[in-house]
């Protein structure tokens, strides 16, 4: 959760790449889980991913702006998996005003957990990572705090490899991230006059984002 926190900050203190710097996402899904979940695989997920997906889900099913929101991801891993992997991603946003940005970077695999645990593990650790071969339980928290981020439409992109460049998983989702239906604030509208940078421009987060 603190990972979403100081991107969002990052985001909005300017270290952001312009608009046409954005990565679309490709049209279509991957191979599909049960779930029913906002978040998919890729149209480049496959087979020979390292992390075989039985099941994703989100929680709550509909994200709203000042809530947190788990991934939760069901699998298997197909071997032993380096600490020194990494998580390649790209987010997009577009806020109600008509503001837009984007930010790409990288974070090793074993950061910014919920949990990742095998199913069932007496080992008292909430996150057990590096993963070995086998079973894995995965949770990824986010939490879209109303005094750093702005609403509109988002995208993300998450692929993860390891060292020698193997896919472990690739995962991509977009939704309208926007208040409560029955909360109103001026955070909800975010206009002009009142932009997620102005806002922000004082503030010291997001200066530890992780670069590797």
């Amino acid at each position: 959760m603190i990972w979403t926190i100081l991107f969002l900050s990052t985001f909005a203190l300017g270290r952001v790449v312009d608009n046409p710097g954005q990565l679309p996402l490709v049209p279509g899904d991957g191979p599909r889980v049960p779930g029913n979940s906002l978040v998919v695989q890729c149209p480049e997920s496959n087979r020979s991913d390292l992390l075989a997906i039985s099941r994703l889900q989100n929680k709550p099913q509909i994200p709203y702006l000042n809530e947190e929101i788990d991934v939760l991801i069901w699998g298997a891993f197909a071997r032993n998996i380096s600490a020194l992997s990494t998580v390649r991603y790209w987010i997009n946003a577009t806020a109600n005003n008509g503001e837009s940005g984007s930010i790409n970077g990288t974070f090793h695999i074993c950061s910014y957990l919920e949990m990742m645990q095998r199913p069932g593990s007496d080992d008292e650790r909430v996150v057990q990572c590096p993963p070995s071969q086998g079973p894995i339980y995965i949770d990824y928290a986010m939490w879209f705090a109303d005094i750093l981020v702005a609403p509109g439409l988002w995208s993300v992109k998450f692929d993860a490899k390891t060292p020698e460049g193997d896919r472990i998983y690739c995962l991509q989702t977009e939704f309208d991230l926007q208040c409560k239906p029955d909360h109103e604030g001026p955070e909800c509208m975010r206009d002009a006059n009142g932009s997620i940078q102005d806002r922000l421009a004082a503030t010291n987060f997001g200066r530890q984002l992780i670069s590797v």
